[in-house]
């Protein structure tokens, strides 16, 4: 299932707002903000984004922003395997789509406080958070077109990986805060 909110929704809503984050970095730290605590909620997520003097966006700009909050919220929770990651659409260069994912993969290790060092991470946690802090340092620019297909299976990867982190750390008690 596809996102409601497109990537391109929320890199305008950005623009718009004067934010050098892009979407897929943002919902990727909303990601991992809410596989350490669903609790978490949207005004918490804006305030680690943009900052506490510009979470208090309004209007247009904050009804996407609340819809995104609320529909990642929703596919974490509900765990019906249909979450995915705010990414570029497929007719987007293949370099910069691979460069989107990069920087959701670091919003994601951010939104958990991720330092790279094991930390008592639960289950197979430290391996695909590790595999994640790899997919950062990829070159953007040394894709070609014959890494479309190990794109396709990254990007995979990382939806997964996002809900088997979310089912080992909800499965702690008590469970964890950011």
């Amino acid at each position: 299932m596809k996102n409601d909110m497109s990537f391109e929704d929320i890199q305008d809503t950005l623009i718009q707002c004067d934010v050098s984050g892009t979407a897929a970095e943002a919902h990727g730290l909303l990601s991992g903000m809410l596989c350490m605590d669903v609790a978490t909620d949207c005004q918490q997520w804006l305030g680690d984004f943009f900052g506490p003097e510009l979470a208090d966006i309004e209007g247009e700009d904050r009804r996407r922003l609340d819809r995104l909050y609320q529909q990642t919220r929703r596919q974490l929770v509900d765990f019906d395997f249909t979450f995915e990651p705010l990414l570029p659409d497929d007719d987007d260069s293949l370099e910069d789509r691979a460069q989107a994912l990069g920087e959701w993969c670091h919003g994601f290790l951010q939104g958990i406080g991720y330092t790279g060092k094991n930390s008592g991470w639960p289950g197979g946690c430290t391996e695909i958070l590790s595999d994640f802090l790899e997919i950062v340092r990829l070159d953007p620019a040394a894709a070609g077109e014959g890494d479309e297909s190990a794109y396709t299976e990254l990007t995979e990867y990382v939806r997964v990986g996002v809900q088997v982190i979310h089912s080992e750390l909800q499965s702690q008690t008590p469970p964890q805060h950011h």
